[in-house]
């Protein structure tokens, strides 16, 4: 074996020899340029879709690349960063809460704005953000897969992350690049056991996208699973593991709710934050009130009396969520979402959860699905042939899912 290494060294290079040279290459450094080629990717069907906008398209006939990348919500952050937040909510026709931008969090595009320091057009410079942090949060995430998957099957975790349908918002002027980088740092942290160090991480992410009271209920859930472990097991607990523990559910449940009691006091009025959410959600259902886990119930029963006509909605809207809700619970119990660890399986439970309870499903739920990126650990083919094919696929749904947004297709539904 020792001559075979040093034939193989001492040899000319050759083709053969380049897949060795590939696999010496440092796990960061090949997951790098696995996102880098995914923005060449993403960049050509921004090309194309470029060419296929109509007068009826969301940017217009003829858009450059930057107004593409800053279109839909894009938008809503550009107004925050030039106007701010405004401290007397508009109101409707009817006297109700309109849309308005407490909707949206904070450090994302104060942060764009920071770094172009007046100099530059802020869309550049939060273009900036997006594709740096997503270059981020593909490293962390092969960092959080490697020590379960191994490098191969957590390098191919990257590089379905980075050509996923969704994966052209690291090419926009949304937060969820950033909001991605800080929940996958977060999630590597507690795996790691390093649970202060995780505090300050979802303080941030608290003012970036929502999601910080999920990771309070993940955390949470694994003081209560070890302390039950070590009562049953007669161990001693660990004290001090456990507070660390607590006090970042304790920081990242608190951070959860700190933008509302922001919004109260920026505006004098305690329902601000919420009132606002209802204006978001007025625009799909005739009660714009927050309340848990409804707004499943009223799109599930929306969408079967669309396609299945009102008589079947009634008893084929509680089947479509149970199975749903089933099918992800096994999904999570099943083998390939064990090998991913404990961490990972209780954030995807928390977060399911948190979704169903606070959003609203349309379109822009599958954005929302993005934090749940750890598990493309479960899609693992062992080929060469299959993992191609699903790469394929994957770029092939982001090309029709890019051409539904901000193609000629233009519906209130088809929003990003």
């Amino acid at each position: 074996m020792a001559d075979r290494r040093m034939t193989v060294t001492a040899s000319a290079p050759t083709e053969a020899a380049a897949p060795l040279r590939a696999s010496r290459l440092p796990w960061w450094a090949v997951a790098l340029a696995v996102f880098a080629a995914s923005r060449v990717v993403t960049t050509l069907l921004f090309l194309w879709v470029q060419g296929q906008a109509t007068t009826s398209s969301r940017a217009g006939a003829h858009p450059s690349l930057l107004e593409l990348a800053s279109a839909w919500d894009g938008q809503w952050y550009w107004y925050i960063a030039e106007r701010g937040y405004p401290a007397v909510l508009p109101l409707t026709s009817s006297g109700s809460v309109d849309t308005n931008q407490w909707a949206f969090l904070p450090v994302y595009p104060y942060l764009a704005k920071a770094l172009g320091l007046g100099l530059v057009d802020w869309r550049v410079a939060a273009l900036a953000v997006s594709v740096a942090a997503g270059f981020g949060s593909a490293v962390v995430l092969g960092a959080l897969l490697l020590p379960r998957l191994g490098r191969s099957r957590a390098l191919f975790a990257v590089a379905l992350y980075s050509v996923s349908p969704l994966a052209f918002v690291f090419q926009t002027t949304y937060a969820e690049s950033l909001g991605l980088l800080l929940l996958l740092a977060a999630l590597l942290l507690v795996d790691r056991r390093r649970y202060l160090a995780a505090v300050p991480v979802a303080l941030v992410l608290a003012f970036t996208r929502p999601g910080v009271l999920a990771l309070a209920l993940a955390v949470g859930l694994q003081v209560v699973i070890r302390f039950v472990r070590a009562r049953r097991g007669g161990l001693p607990l660990p004290g001090r593991e456990l507070a660390s523990r607590l006090v970042l559910a304790v920081a990242a449940a608190a951070a959860g709710f700190a933008w509302s009691a922001v919004a109260a006091i920026a505006t004098g009025r305690p329902d601000a934050y919420f009132a606002t959410e209802g204006a978001w959600r007025a625009l799909w259902m005739p009660d714009a009130t927050i309340t848990l886990f409804e707004p499943w119930a009223f799109a599930a029963e929306f969408w079967t009396a669309r396609f299945a006509g009102e008589g079947a909605a009634t008893w084929l809207a509680p089947v479509v969520l149970v199975v749903l809700v089933g099918g992800f619970a096994a999904a999570l119990l099943s083998p390939w979402a064990r090998r991913l660890g404990s961490t990972v399986r209780l954030w995807a439970a928390s977060y399911a959860l948190y979704l169903l309870a606070v959003f609203f499903p349309q379109s822009s739920v599958f954005r929302l699905l993005m934090p749940l990126a750890p598990l493309v650990g479960m899609v693992a083919p062992r080929s060469v042939p299959a993992r191609a094919a699903v790469l394929a696929g994957s770029i092939a749904l982001q090309a029709l899912w890019l051409w539904v947004c901000y193609g000629p297709v233009q519906q209130f539904w088809t929003v990003p």
